[in-house]
């Protein structure tokens, strides 16, 4: 009888610690699982090929809230640009169109489209900021994420969520994903 109770207090010491292993695993598993989900939601902008919606309506929303959430009362004047993306995947700066111009007419800062800065930078240097709109997905029929890059002294990717409105300006909620990245301050 006391072998089987030796051999019991043995084999439940083992359990115990067989049982403590799986739990620490477990934890570290879950641990390991919760970081990776909030990496996930402050990862890197997307490497994804530049989508603007051929829809002057998002264009226009898009452009008027990161002008107003980004851009704000900090610039007399602003070239505005949209990203296309090539066969070869490099991006390339496209004027918005003239529609899109004209709605976005009467900001507190100036829009000109990008081409005529090109023309400007190269007669007088760079004397203004760049704003890019890179992407525009619609989360559902009132809100849109708009992935946009402002180059000016200093560079930064917003990533920004952008509520519509009926009756009233678009309300944004910005946040920076990158800041200076390698190239940032040259523009094509």
């Amino acid at each position: 009888m006391k072998q089987t109770r030796s051999f019991r207090r043995h084999h439940t010491a083992a359990l115990a610690s067989r049982t403590e292993i799986v739990r620490t695993i477990a934890a570290a598993l879950l641990i390991a699982g919760a970081t990776t989900g909030c990496m996930a939601q402050r990862s890197s902008p997307p490497l994804i090929m530049a989508a603007v919606p051929n829809d002057d309506g998002s264009v226009v929303t898009a452009f008027r809230a990161l002008l107003d959430e980004v851009i704000g009362d900090s610039a007399d004047r602003v070239c505005l640009s949209v990203a296309t993306t090539e066969p070869d995947g490099t991006l390339k700066d496209a004027d918005p169109s003239a529609s899109v111009l004209r709605a976005l007419h009467g900001q507190p800062a100036k829009v000109v489209p990008r081409s005529v800065c090109a023309a400007d930078e190269q007669n007088f240097g760079n004397p203004r900021g760049l704003l890019r709109l890179r992407d525009i997905s619609q989360l559902d029929e009132h809100t849109l994420i708009v992935h946009a890059d402002a180059i000016g002294d200093h560079s930064a990717r917003y990533e920004c969520r952008v509520t519509r409105a009926v009756h009233a300006a678009p309300r944004a909620q910005c946040r920076i994903t990158e800041r200076d990245w390698p190239g940032s301050q040259t523009r094509d």
